[in-house]
């Protein structure tokens, strides 16, 4: 559907975009896993960690732009103007595509060129000279993707403000797959150990990228080079955007705290962090990302609408929908999280001391994916309504309870003080978003809300407790993941045969739902 077609409906189905975008991702993300398995198993630890910390920067910017600001910003005026005129929408994405190429070109020379005095400041003192040296290689090959990646987001979000999001879904699988291939070829086919890692980062973006432009050809929606100064729609996306970026930033600024203090923890510390990340964004990209882009058109068409009653339903069904799902996904990363990483990573280079360290984070991560997956939908809401200050400042004051916090738990508690600490941030940061949600946009029903969470806990221990035969299980057959696959499916089945008990999901709710 074109900009200028004369339909004008934004997508009621959020459950549907949901799944299409979560269906994309689960294939993506299952890629990914196998890629940061052969990681784990090829790698030293010195290598992982090198490319690790040269990849966060890259990867905060994919956060900020591919899941933040930029798509939350901009989706709601491009919708606003679609509905006043195709034009006015095009004349929007084409300011904003050409201002987009200007600020990613000018940041990613920066980022090549300085790699070295910005990697001295994320580094503790303690880091070694030698893995210095690399990951500062590493980040000048791997900044371009900064450009890429930043530029498939727009892509993506003008998709799926015209109701398309299995494409853009699916483009991260071609990123993994570049890695993949990057990630086992031999290492006498680069000058130097870890340098297949970047180039496959570099080459991934790319293709991750070009496969949007077939698809907004098609609809006659691929932004072209224009004067973006006296675009009004513009000026409004980047009044938006600003104050998204700063809470986004800030939020995000807690991955970059992390690296800086876990790398003065000793060797493999950012890995562990890596790796239990990377099995926590699995359930959170299915659950919470998918969630949130889906609702964001749908909100932003509700609020114009002058329907806020109805949004506030719609958040909260949406945010039950979420913990539906976090809370089983959260608990069984708890109970199984040693089995789980032994399973996946255990092999090669990577030894049992990994695999309980890596184990130790995932377990406090769990805690970390009800916040962040809760905060996710909620700040849906907050940018449909254009309110982006709060966020932003709900991001500021939990990045400084970490700052706070992490050097104090680290000193009783090394590596797990530290995510301990990233928990506690990103709980606060949720619970102020609920908090305010009443007084900013309408009154929200916590009861509801309430009375769903107990039953989806009361649900959860059964399920906790079906876990614990995987230590039985495993002692009769002798194969882990055997044992770990029927557990997982015990569990599931005893928590959702306890969910339609209790009622925990009533069908009304469904059906009663404005966007279904």
């Amino acid at each position: 559907m074109a900009p200028g077609d004369s339909s004008k409906e934004v997508p009621k189905n959020v459950i549907l975009h949901a799944l299409s975008m979560a269906s994309g991702t689960l294939l993506s993300r299952v890629l990914g896993l196998f890629r940061d398995m052969a990681l784990a198993a090829l790698f030293s630890r010195t290598v992982t960690d090198a490319w690790t910390a040269a990849f966060r920067l890259p990867n905060l910017f994919r956060r900020l732009l591919g899941e933040g600001s930029l798509s939350v910003s901009f989706i709601p005026v491009f919708i606003e103007a679609r509905i006043d005129s195709g034009a006015r929408a095009q004349n929007l994405a084409n300011g904003v595509y050409t201002l987009l190429l200007v600020v990613l070109g000018g940041l990613t020379a920066l980022g090549v060129l300085f790699a070295e005095p910005i990697m001295s400041l994320l580094l503790a003192p303690g880091y070694g000279a030698e893995k210095f040296a690399l990951t500062v290689r590493l980040a000048r090959i791997m900044f371009g993707f900064v450009f890429f990646v930043s530029t498939y987001a727009y892509f993506m979000a003008i998709l799926n403000a015209l109701g398309k999001f299995a494409i853009a879904a699916l483009a991260p699988t071609l990123f993994n797959i570049a890695m993949i291939v990057s990630t086992v070829m031999p290492p006498h086919f680069f000058s130097q150990v870890g340098d297949g890692l970047a180039w496959g980062v570099l080459v991934g973006g790319a293709l991750q990228m070009g496969l949007l432009i077939p698809a907004l050809a098609r609809l006659g929606a691929l932004p072209r080079i224009s004067d973006w100064r006296r675009n009004k729609d513009v000026s409004r996306v980047l009044r938006s955007m600003l104050p998204g970026l700063v809470g986004m930033g800030l939020l995000q600024l807690t991955t970059i705290v992390n690296l800086a203090y876990a790398s003065s923890l000793g060797e493999g510390a950012i890995s562990y962090i890596y790796w239990a990340d990377r099995l926590l964004e699995l359930p959170l990209s299915l659950v919470a990302v998918s969630l949130g882009s889906a609702l964001l058109p749908a909100l932003s068409a509700m609020w114009n609408q002058g329907q806020s009653a109805r949004m506030s339903e719609s958040v909260n069904y949406y945010m039950r929908l979420n913990l539906f799902l976090a809370i089983p996904a959260a608990l069984g990363l708890y109970v199984l999280a040693l089995p789980i990483v032994e399973v996946l990573f255990m092999r090669g280079n990577f030894s049992s001391i990994d695999a309980q360290s890596t184990a130790s984070v995932l377990r406090i991560y769990s805690v970390l994916l009800i916040a962040a997956s809760c905060g996710r939908v909620l700040v849906s809401a907050y940018y449909a309504v254009k309110n982006t200050w709060l966020p932003a400042t709900a991001s500021g004051g939990a990045l400084l309870l970490h700052v706070f916090l992490a050097p104090i738990l680290m000193k009783f508690s090394g590596l797990e003080g530290l995510v301990i600490s990233s928990c506690l941030s990103a709980l606060v940061n949720t619970f102020l978003l609920l908090f305010f949600f009443s007084r900013s946009i309408h009154r929200f029903d916590f009861f509801k809300l309430a009375l769903s969470t107990l039953k989806f806990l009361f649900a959860g221990v059964g399920m906790v407790g079906t876990l614990q035969i995987y230590a039985s299980l495993l002692e009769f057959s002798g194969v882990k993941i055997l044992s770990l696959a029927v557990t997982i499916v015990g569990g599931a089945l005893v928590y959702f045969g306890l969910s339609r008990v209790l009622r925990a999901v009533d069908n009304k709710d469904y059906k009663n739902n404005p966007q279904n």
